[in-house]
C-alpha cells in the first residue's frame, strides 16, 4: 500500500466524516430547534387492508447507440397481514435510443393511461430513462389499486410521493385525489433519503442520533419541518410531507416516510405501519412492501433466462454472432477472464 493510496483513502474517509461530525446531534438540535416532544410514540395497531406497489427494471443489452431494458411492476394486498391478492404486470421490453427522444415512452404511457404523455422522454441518460419507463407501469398499478381498495385502506409506494418526469405529475395528482376522496392513506416509503440540512449533513442520521441520545424508544415518528432542509428539488412535483420514523425497536435504521400534504391521521397511519413492520427478517420495514419487492424483482436467474431467450430470437432474426458482439459485446467481460 503506497503512501499516495493511503492518503487518498484517508482523505475520502475524512470528507465523509465531515458530513457526519462527532457533534452532529448537537449541531442538528441547535440548527433545527428539535425537541424530545417532537417525537411521537407509535402504538402498533392492526394494519387492516394494506396494498404495496413496487417496480423493477434491468438493462438487458447496451451498445453505444441503444439499450434494451425490461420493466415491470407488482402489487401485493394484505388484510391484517394475510395476503388477499397479488399481481404483477407482464415484462415489457423497451428500447432506449438511438434518437434524441424515446419512442417507446409515448406508446407505453398511452397503453397505461389512455393518452400520450405531456412531455417526451429524452434518451441521453439511459439509467434515468429506464427508471422513468419503470415508473410509468408502477404509477399505472398504483392508480389501479387506488380505485380498487376499500375505504380506510393504506396504499404504500416504494419511493417518495414525488415524480421524476413531468408527464407523471398529473398521474400522481389523480392518485392523490382518488385516495383523498376514498379515504385511503397514501404513503411513500424510502429506505434512503437525499435530504440534507446545514449545508450537506444527512437528515436520517441526525434524527436517529437525536432519538438515541435522548433514549427515545422505538417505534416513533417525527414530522420534518421543510424549513430546516437545504433545498427541495422540483417542489412543484412534490405531493407529500416528510416524516422520519423508526417502526420497530430492533430496526437497524429509520425510514423516510411521505404522507399526502394535509394528512390529518398521521398518527393512525404510523401506528398501522408499525403494526405490519414486525417481520423478524427485516424488523422496522413494512412487510407488504417487502412482499411486493420479492414479487417484482428481476433476479439474476430471470434476467439470464430472458437474455438467453432474446439471443435466440436475435439469431432467428438474422443477427449473427459477430454482429452481436460488435453491437453489444463488452471488452470488460474479456478483461475479467484474465
Amino acid at each position: 500500500m503506497t503512501d499516495e493510496y493511503s492518503g487518498a483513502v484517508k482523505e475520502a474517509a475524512g470528507r465523509i466524516r465531515a458530513t457526519i461530525p462527532a457533534n452532529l446531534v448537537e449541531k442538528f438540535q441547535k440548527a433545527s430547534g428539535i425537541k424530545i416532544s417532537d417525537f411521537i410514540s407509535c402504538t402498533p395497531a392492526p394494519s387492516g387492508e394494506v396494498c404495496a406497489v413496487d417496480g423493477s427494471n434491468v438493462m438487458l443489452l447496451e451498445s453505444g447507440s441503444l439499450a434494451l431494458a425490461v420493466v415491470r411492476a407488482a402489487q401485493t394486498t394484505f388484510v391484517d397481514m394475510e395476503r388477499s391478492r397479488r399481481s404483477v404486470t407482464p415484462m415489457t421490453f423497451v428500447i432506449i435510443g438511438p434518437g434524441e427522444e424515446n419512442q417507446d415512452f409515448p406508446v407505453l404511457y398511452a397503453d397505461c393511461f389512455g393518452h400520450p404523455p405531456g412531455k417526451p422522454l429524452k434518451n441521453e441518460d439511459i439509467t434515468r430513462a429506464a427508471g422513468i419507463l419503470r415508473d410509468t407501469v408502477e404509477y399505472w398499478v398504483t392508480e389501479t389499486m387506488a380505485k380498487a381498495l376499500g375505504t380506510g385502506a393504506l396504499l404504500l409506494r416504494d419511493g417518495p410521493l414525488r415524480v421524476s418526469h413531468e408527464s407523471h405529475n398529473p398521474v400522481l395528482t389523480r392518485i392523490a385525489l382518488t385516495c383523498k376522496e376514498r379515504g385511503i392513506g397514501l404513503a411513500g416509503i424510502s429506505k434512503r433519503s437525499a435530504a440534507t440540512w446545514g449545508g450537506g449533513h444527512p437528515l436520517l442520521p441526525a434524527v436517529s442520533g437525536f432519538a438515541q441520545t435522548h433514549a427515545i424508544k422505538a417505534p416513533w415518528w417525527f414530522r420534518v419541518d421543510p424549513a430546516i432542509l437545504d433545498h427541495a428539488a422540483f417542489p412543484q412535483w412534490q405531493h407529500g410531507e416528510m416524516y422520519v420514523s423508526c417502526l420497530h425497536p430492533r430496526s437497524k435504521r429509520p425510514l423516510k416516510i411521505e404522507l399526502l400534504a394535509g394528512t390529518r391521521n398521521a398518527n393512525e397511519i404510523m401506528d398501522r405501519l408499525a403494526g405490519c413492520s414486525a417481520d423478524g427478517r427485516i424488523p422496522g420495514y413494512p412487510y407488504p412492501l417487502l412482499d411486493a419487492h420479492r414479487t417484482v424483482v428481476l433476479t439474476e436467474e430471470i434476467v439470464e433466462q430472458v437474455r438467453g431467450d432474446l439471443l435466440g430470437r436475435l439469431a432467428e432474426a438474422g443477427i449473427d454472432r459477430q454482429t452481436y458482439e460488435i453491437l453489444f459485446g463488452d471488452y470488460h467481460d474479456e478483461f475479467a477472464r484474465y
